[in-house]
């Protein structure tokens, strides 16, 4: 019985589509209306070892236009995002900080994909060391700010610099509590080989990730994906880590963005710049209608 390859094949391709067409829309956000602030929230967390007089002094702003920055769009069209800013001024005694932004009394549970367009802007000093952050399972109710040099921890995050020159240009923070960050460096960009994160220079002395053929830096597409017990984060499409999560530690909670500065520094005019989030799953009704066809399909083909 013959098999009608054509129909196979054009199956087989509605099932590789699957993943990025059949997604229901939770959450998005693309800053433009300048009301972003009134539907998001903010956290912060310094070292533990700063004076009690140290406060956080970065910044956030829900309507930034990035071009003022010469920065293009992240998507062809409009300018404004999120730009979030640590490091501020230059405080007495240790001051590095993590800020993060997250959708004001949201949560999620596997399966859900989370992405953003992130620009981690160095704004020409060099050296900034300074981390895109991107993460989930933030607890509302206590949201932290993942810092390696904090107190605790708690949220599953990822982080990356945005220019190199860090001895972890990619880390994670996972299972942290209130005497952990959970902060574990994962490579810097010189010893990931050349070609593994599209759009980041790596695999050679100096690498300079997203900044390596812009000073500047980069847009880089951000992404969570956490389906069944496994959560993965990519860069540009490229997987970078994965968390397993059968365990259990993580069930449920918000998603979130930020930058994070792990050094007693003045941040200057650098920062994050956020853009076009969104939160979805996978739609088990346009699944079904795929998958139903594919049926249908190859049914048909065995028939003639």
């Amino acid at each position: 019985m013959k098999l009608n390859t054509w129909r196979l094949g054009a199956c087989l391709t509605a099932l590789a589509l699957l993943p990025g067409a059949a997604r229901a829309a939770l959450f998005s956000e693309n800053f433009n209306d300048g009301l972003a602030a009134s539907r998001w929230s903010a956290a912060s967390q310094t070292e533990a070892t700063a004076q009690p007089t140290t406060l956080p002094d970065g910044s956030v702003n829900f309507a930034f236009d990035y071009s003022s920055l010469g920065i293009p769009s992240a998507n062809g069209g409009d300018t404004v995002g999120a730009f979030i800013q640590v490091n501020n001024t230059d405080q007495a005694g240790d001051e590095g900080e993590s800020y993060v932004i997250f959708p004001t009394g949201q949560s999620y549970a596997s399966p859900f994909v989370l992405e953003a367009d992130m620009y981690v802007y160095n704004d020409g000093s060099g050296g900034t060391t300074e981390l895109g952050l991107v993460g989930a399972y933030l607890n509302n109710a206590d949201p932290i700010a993942p810092y390696q040099w904090g107190s605790r921890g708690g949220p599953l995050a990822w982080g990356y610099v945005g220019e190199g020159g860090s001895t972890a240009d990619l880390a994670a923070f996972t299972e942290g509590n209130a005497s952990s960050t959970g902060y574990a460096a994962l490579s810097d960009y010189d010893d990931v080989p050349a070609g593994n994160i599209s759009g980041f220079e790596t695999g050679v002395s100096g690498s300079g990730g997203p900044a390596g053929l812009n000073a500047s830096g980069s847009w880089v597409k951000v992404r969570i994906e956490a389906a069944g017990s496994t959560v993965k984060w990519f860069l540009n499409g490229s997987l970078v880590d994965t968390y397993d999560n059968s365990g259990g530690f993580y069930t449920a909670g918000n998603v979130f963005l930020g930058a994070s500065d792990p050094f007693n520094s003045v941040n200057a005019a650098g920062g994050t710049v956020v853009d076009n989030v969104t939160v979805t799953v996978p739609e088990p009704a346009a699944a079904c209608l795929v998958c139903c066809g594919v049926v249908l399909a190859l049914a048909a083909g065995r028939r003639r």
